[in-house]
């Protein structure tokens, strides 16, 4: 995590060590699943003191012969990691806002005045020698389209209701929600599996009348999932149980929603200026083909194709790179702060106990800062998997390239997916110990080869129930402004409108909603890495989590044997 000295947010590391008589949970390897048993704490392997160096390993041989190694994280001395790609990145942030200033102004000269040369036209008499269009129409026609035009355009009083209700009412619902869900935790994860059940259920009926193969792939799903739902009961009430925790961590930091708020209004900065310089940029002569670029200088208000330099290919392609790097990057610092209070909670609640607590601002800075290069190493990493995508995806489209793209594209982005479920489970470690990027990404192996697919389970279980929950709010919110749009005064006769109201405001609640079920999500997931590795420091600082989380970890806890059905980015997978 990058703290100074030898503390995790004001905890001497003393605090993170576990006593040799401490047992670690349970734990389960894809090898041995077959072989797990209940096992009593008196026979589980024990955690070796940190202070003996993170080279240390606890090996034991359990009775099935299979040896376990485990390793406990330690908070890493304050140093910038991975730092060029830390620079690397900021170096472009100011090429693209360098190029906005300094082209953008330029480019929205030229595309203004090809839009005022568009409406230089007339139309010649049509077939019964009427006048169609001349350039120049009556005053009548004038003040008609003048009231047409008005009438086309909601008033000011519309749009100011309508986002001013988006914006109180999004927010409060998903706070009632974080309510409704620590209270019926269990219930609402259950429904949720079997919500998406029925809908695919319903998909694969309404498919095999209208594409019989893809109904029928459907139908091979909703069997699967019904499998999955009935698998997965026994583990419910510990996704519940992480669920319940991470809740609780937002509540008592609820600055954590200003942080991803400000991360939203930087990408939507970022996006204003990314348009004005690629607008800019791609105006000059060395984007285009030497031949076209003087044809395109003289008779830059006609219509016609222009062809690009390989300069421009290229430009275009930094460009888009740029935009899915900084949209990982900006969603990956909310996720590494997000760890890092979960932290802070997990071991110093004091500390981690206010809206704006120390632990919110602490873990903050420390993501854009000492951890900013392996955030931005790990996101380019996704960003490049994009690129390639819709480059096979364009290929595709075209009908370039035939089965073998689609094939590739298949891969990619199933290769994809599982490359940012991993960086995800590496930005925690990230956030929690401040780890360089690879090393991150090691522990998150070893997570995975010491706790088996529980993590995996719970984690599938909760997001879910996110999901539909954010869908709810934003279609709750979008019917708060229907109504705030049918009372806005001189508007009911407008009745048009009313579906750009509530479309406005589902739009408003599904993204506010979403950044708060995402921060939700984030938490859950720090909370499952925190008790897999420091369940005794729980139990010391909130020991009713802790009884909870201990007791749904056991009813769960059972032979792991078999294909398990997980979701990477909405698709299925079977390990």
């Amino acid at each position: 995590m990058g703290v100074s000295g030898p503390k995790y947010a004001g905890v001497d590391t003393l605090a993170l060590e576990v006593e040799d008589s401490v047992p670690i949970v349970p734990v389960a390897t894809a090898v041995d699943a077959s072989a797990l048993k209940r096992t009593s704490s008196s026979s589980l392997p024990t955690a070796r003191k940190i202070g003996e160096g993170l080279d240390q390993h606890d090996n034991e041989e359990r009775e099935d012969g299979i040896s376990i190694t485990w390793e406990k994280g330690e908070v890493q001395p304050s140093a910038y990691r991975d730092k060029w790609f830390a620079v690397a990145f900021v170096t472009h942030l100011v090429f693209v806002v360098g190029a906005a200033v300094a082209l953008g102004p330029a480019a929205w000269t030229k595309i203004k005045a090809i839009d005022l040369g568009s409406n230089d036209y007339s139309f010649d008499e049509d077939e019964d020698g009427d006048d169609l269009y001349d350039g120049s129409s009556s005053t009548a026609d004038a003040e008609s389209e003048s009231t047409t035009g008005t009438l086309n355009m909601p008033p000011l009083e519309f749009w100011f209701a309508v986002v001013a209700i988006a914006l109180i009412t999004a927010p409060a619902l998903s706070f009632v929600a974080f309510t409704i869900m620590s209270r019926n935790a269990i219930g609402l994860i259950k429904a949720s599996l079997w919500v998406s059940v029925v809908l695919c259920g319903l998909a694969a009926f309404v498919l095999l009348f209208v594409a019989p193969p893809a109904g029928i792939i459907y139908a091979v799903f909703t069997v699967c999932l019904v499998w999955y739902a009935r698998r997965v009961q026994n583990r419910i009430p510990y996704a519940a149980s992480n669920l319940k925790c991470g809740i609780t961590v937002l509540k008592n930091n609820l600055g954590l929603g200003l942080v991803s708020l400000v991360s939203m209004v930087g990408l939507f900065g970022y996006c204003v200026g990314w348009v004005w310089a690629f607008a800019g940029t791609m105006q000059l002569d060395a984007m285009l083909d030497s031949s076209a670029a003087s044809s395109y200088s003289e008779n830059s208000s006609e219509d016609q194709s222009v062809e690009v330099s390989a300069i421009g290919h290229v430009t275009v392609f930094l460009f888009v790179l740029s935009f899915y790097w900084t949209h990982q990057v900006l969603k990956n610092i909310v996720r590494a702060t997000v760890s890092g209070v979960v932290g802070t909670w997990w071991f110093s609640p004091l500390e981690a106990s206010s809206f704006c607590s120390t632990a919110v601002s602490g873990s903050f800075i420390r993501s854009v800062t000492y951890s900013l290069g392996s955030i931005c190493f790990g996101s380019l990493i996704v960003a490049i998997l994009h690129m390639i995508r819709d480059s096979l995806r364009r290929a595709q489209n075209s009908r370039n390239g035939g089965i073998v793209a689609c094939i590739a594209l298949c891969l990619l982005s199933y290769i994809e997916r599982i490359v940012e479920y991993f960086n995800k489970w590496a930005y925690i470690y990230v956030g929690l110990y401040g780890y360089s990027y690879i090393e991150a990404g090691k522990r998150v192996i070893n997570l995975f080869k010491t706790r088996g697919w529980q993590t995996i389970i719970a984690d599938n279980l909760v997001n879910r129930l996110l999901g539909i929950m954010a869908l709810i709010i934003g279609i709750l919110t979008g019917v708060c402004t229907l109504f705030a749009a049918f009372l806005v005064e001189e508007f009911e006769s407008k009745q048009g409108w009313m579906g750009v109201g509530f479309g406005v405001g589902f739009v408003l609640g599904l993204v506010l909603s979403g950044v708060f079920m995402g921060l939700l999500s984030s938490a859950v997931d720090a909370c499952i890495v925190c008790y897999a590795e420091a369940p005794k420091e729980l139990e010391d600082s909130h020991p009713a989590i802790a009884q909870e989380m201990s007791r749904a970890w056991a009813e769960a806890w059972g032979d792991l044997s078999g294909p398990v059905i997980i979701g990477l980015g909405g698709g299925l997978g079977i390990v």
